[in-house]
């Protein structure tokens, strides 16, 4: 379930929640190019980091547009929510599949921040594809978005993580 509110959006509202979905987009395109060049051991790693980033911002873009700019930030009026703080306003239901598949997203993306981790491809590599899913899917359902016209028709993932595919099987 999708928390919903209603507010107007000013003109500096409006602006802040054009920017913020435009670079999530960017984000989540960088996250699938980065995960998809097999040269790079770090890509799993890296698309988390991206990946997260793009969700959050997604979000925040969500909170922008239905409480007001001042909504994205914690009560210091300083810091701006973090990742766990958006999905937990947004998405009240902390079993949805969608809250557990992020939880472990960030989870990931944590560990790799500021450790180093094995290279758990069988695990993650699902995981990061059901992310994947999870945000085209609201992109489109909160924003009216398809992310797929952002993807030039020459560009053919050889890869693993591919826009407009679901993971096969739930690996948490």
């Amino acid at each position: 379930k999708v928390a919903q509110t209603g507010a107007p959006m000013n003109e500096k509202d409006e602006t802040t929640y054009k920017r913020l979905l435009d670079k999530s987009q960017e984000a989540f395109l960088l996250a699938i190019e980065l995960y998809n060049r097999p040269t790079i051991r770090y890509h799993a790693e890296g698309c988390c980091f991206f990946l997260c980033n793009a969700w959050e911002l997604m979000l925040k873009a969500y909170l922008v547009k239905h409480e007001g700019g001042q909504s994205i930030y914690y009560s210091d009026g300083v810091r701006t929510l973090s990742l766990s703080d958006c999905l937990k306003r947004i998405f009240t239901n902390e079993n949805d599949p969608l809250r557990r598949n992020m939880d472990v997203v960030v989870e990931f993306r944590n560990t790799s921040t500021h450790f180093v981790t094995d290279e758990y491809e069988l695990f993650y590599g699902p995981v990061l594809q059901e992310s994947v899913h999870y945000y085209e899917e609201k992109l489109r359902e909160l924003h009216g978005i398809e992310i797929s016209d952002r993807i030039p028709e020459k560009y053919s993932p050889t890869c693993f993580i591919v826009a407009g595919c679901r993971a096969s099987s739930h690996a948490w």
